[in-house]
């Protein structure tokens, strides 16, 4: 399979995957997000998460 590395192409994943990263971390703040970072403040994804949302615990 051939990867199109074309300008437009890569432009177009740069902006889907930043599109996505911004969902992830909205749904992160929501009520399951913050429930799910009370159950869990030692797990590596967790603290990835919290970092990237500003939040230091």
């Amino acid at each position: 399979m051939k990867i199109d590395m074309s300008p437009d192409a890569v432009a177009k994943r740069l902006k889907l995957v930043n599109e996505l990263r911004k969902v992830c971390l909205s749904l992160a703040k929501s009520s399951a997000g913050r429930e799910i970072i009370e159950r869990n403040p030692k797990n590596n994804t967790v603290q990835r998460t919290l970092a990237a949302l500003g939040n230091k615990k």
